[in-house]
């Protein structure tokens, strides 16, 4: 029962989050001419073009195609960014769990291990923009190519997040606390051993 209300507890946040940077982004986008020229790439119009209603003509083409082209770079970040914030939390639910969890030290460091898995996903989101962009690109010359190049930078940037704030801590944390479980462990194999030596002299 508390396994099903985490998953829908997770599940609200990942829609909440992407809501959220949709609508962030959007807003941008139809509101900040700043913004939204960072999309935008450059098409020069047909320069064999002469005539008044030609220029007319080809001057629209040009504005509808980087319109198209400025609209496809923002949806393709917003899915980026959905998808480095489902990595962000995802990780950190992992990595609370690790924290709370009654198990032994060694299986918790042991799942700690594991969990490097959930800080490379930002990279991993990061190089699947940097692809998805530049293959988009290859078919349209005008898609944005920030995109590209900023996909795995933020991939970069949430993966040392995720290392300096989770893993580091927690990590630290675990191997301070086994310190103390080693020498109880050995001292009490050194108490188990006397009377054994003892017997044996006799």
């Amino acid at each position: 029962m508390k396994k099903t209300f985490k998953i829908l507890g997770l599940a609200v946040i990942y829609v909440i989050i992407a809501a959220a940077i949709i609508f962030v982004l959007m807003y941008l986008y139809k509101s900040n001419d700043f913004f939204r020229s960072l999309f935008e790439g450059s098409v020069d119009a047909p320069s064999q073009l002469s005539t008044g209603n030609d220029i007319h003509e080809a001057a629209e083409k040009v504005e509808k195609l980087n319109k198209n082209a400025a609209q496809l770079s923002l949806f393709i970040l917003i899915f980026i960014l959905i998808l480095q914030a489902f990595a962000f939390v995802t990780a950190a639910g992992v990595f609370s769990g690790l924290k709370r969890s009654r198990e032994s030290i060694q299986v918790r460091l042991k799942k700690l291990e594991n969990a490097d898995l959930f800080l490379d996903l930002p990279l991993y989101f990061g190089l699947l923009g940097t692809v998805a962009s530049f293959v988009v690109m290859s078919f349209n010359p005008n898609i944005s190519r920030l995109i590209a190049y900023s996909s795995t930078l933020v991939g970069i940037i949430f993966s040392v997040i995720l290392r300096l704030t989770l893993q580091y801590p927690l990590k630290q944390a675990l191997i301070s606390a086994s310190e103390p479980n080693d020498k109880e462990s050995k001292d009490s194999k050194s108490e188990d051993s006397e009377p054994n030596d003892k017997e044996s002299a006799q």
